[in-house]
């Protein structure tokens, strides 16, 4: 089943709406919504930065700008 979503401005309690051929000749359902328009503005980006603050170590965070070199340094030792 192929649907077509088309959202538009009632203009004097009209919308117009082109159909594809392949719609030409058949019995069709036709659902009009209304939008609730948000109090804000749609937000442009969405970060999770900071998402995960609750599960965060102090302890651990030290240690965090030396961990890479650490990680690979022992590695290197090992080969």
């Amino acid at each position: 089943m192929e649907a077509i979503r088309s959202i538009q401005i009632v203009k004097n309690g009209e919308v117009h709406l082109q159909l594809p051929t392949q719609f030409w000749g058949q019995e069709v359902e036709i659902i009009v919504l209304a939008i609730q328009q948000s109090a804000t503005p749609p937000v442009g980006k969405k970060s999770l930065r900071g998402a995960l603050k609750r599960y965060a170590n102090p302890a651990l965070m030290e240690k965090e700008q030396a961990a890479w070199l650490d990680s690979v340094g022992e590695h290197d030792e090992l080969g």
